[in-house]
């Protein structure tokens, strides 16, 4: 669009285009546009004091933006910026006095905003008139990677701190509830949830396998308990470990329990608990005594020992060994889950007669092992070895 004057047609000489619009009509919008802009510095220095106030609960709102948002018909996102920009220039006196004399612009002031938060502050503070003369002299791009470069110094200075307090303050807690389950929580450094995260994280269940796959919390809570009982190891006395070994369960039983019963190695007829976990059920205590050795602790009472069981004997290494070479994993119909992560299930149980055999003996995996006790599913072997999977 070219300008030129018209001495002759105008009147005064106004500039015009070839369109014949008047140059005047643009900087008569860009004067009201400074105009608005005034306008809504000064509105923000007026709503700033007012944001946390309780008003807008007062009139019925649940925030400030909620009622700037209904009452001016502006989006929650653009309400949410207008006050975060007023809450900080009201905190802010020289950056309110730069906005307010026009040295620094709106989109500058949102860019600074945003760059105060996330525990910035203080550094936002220290660095507030170097900020504000480059404000002044960037435009809305360039005062962008400005502000960028501060943060990433500003940042790099208070993660190393934070990385210090965050190693500090990890920990891992386990509450037990009257059933013998537990639940926890846990605080992990960035790193270690880096870890923890990728080894637990495992595929969704195939569809069609099971009427009702796992959710991810679900696979999740199976993969760390996978973990714990793939690095349990036996201790030779003098603090080197000798090699794999699966649990180790100790299996409370009071004296009356015994009145009727012969043999105390009998133990699904027995109430029971765990030494750690507390009561189990029948089919919870059969499918870990699938896998485990266990010793019987006879009391009397809650403080009197009467008899504490040899271990029975856990699975030989070389058979462990054998039944893992020949199923390579799970062998549930269609989970593919490695050897490393699966018990050895007892077909036929131990606590009614089944052998320590590897015929008697299949690869499963945690989730699944608990599917087969606890769900009824049950397990035969075909002749050619293969494993059927049948519902209840």
């Amino acid at each position: 669009m070219f300008l030129s004057a018209d001495n002759e047609g105008t009147g005064g000489g106004q500039a015009t285009d070839h369109s014949g619009v008047r140059a005047a009509d643009l900087d008569d919008a860009l004067k009201l546009l400074a105009e608005a802009d005034a306008l809504r510095v000064e509105a923000a220095a007026l709503i700033g004091p007012l944001a946390d106030s309780g008003l807008a609960q007062f009139r019925g709102y649940v925030s400030i933006e909620r009622l700037v948002a209904h009452r001016r018909g502006w989006r929650n996102t653009k309400a949410r910026g207008f006050l975060r920009v007023a809450r900080f220039v009201d905190q802010h006196p020289l950056t309110a006095a730069a906005l307010r004399n026009g040295s620094l612009s709106w989109a500058n002031a949102e860019t600074l905003a945003h760059a105060s938060a996330d525990g910035r502050a203080a550094a936002f503070t220290e660095s507030e008139v170097e900020l504000l003369t480059a404000a002044e002299a960037s435009p809305p791009e360039t005062f962008d990677r400005l502000i960028s470069a501060w943060r990433s110094r500003v940042d790099a200075e208070a993660d190393a701190a934070n990385a210090e307090r965050v190693w500090r303050e990890r920990s891992l807690t386990m509450q037990l509830a009257f059933d013998g389950s537990c639940h926890g929580r846990f605080r992990l450094d960035p790193i270690a949830t880096e870890i923890v995260a990728s080894a637990l994280e495992t595929p969704p269940d195939p569809a069609g396998v099971l009427t009702e796959p796992r959710t991810l919390a679900q696979r999740r809570a199976d993969a760390l308990v996978d973990l714990c009982l793939t690095t349990i190891t036996s201790d030779s006395g003098d603090g080197r470990a000798v090699g794999m070994t699966r649990t180790s369960v100790d299996v409370v039983v009071d004296v009356e329990t015994l009145a009727d019963c012969r043999d105390p190695v009998v133990v699904s007829r027995l109430r029971r608990e765990l030494a750690r976990g507390g009561p189990i059920s029948g089919p919870g205590l059969d499918r870990l005594l699938c896998d485990a050795s266990f010793r019987a602790l006879v009391t009397d009472g809650r403080h009197a020992v009467l008899a504490y069981n040899r271990a029975t004997p856990d699975i030989p290494p070389a058979l462990r060994r054998a039944v893992k070479l020949r199923d390579r994993g799970c062998t549930f119909t269609g989970c593919d889950c490695p050897a490393h992560w699966c018990d050895l299930h007892h077909i036929v149980p131990r606590n009614r007669g089944g052998p320590t055999t590897t015929e008697n003996l299949t690869l499963l995996c945690r989730f699944h092992h608990t599917t087969v006790h606890e769900g009824g599913w049950q397990l035969t072997r075909a002749p050619d070895g293969r494993i059927n999977v049948a519902m209840p």
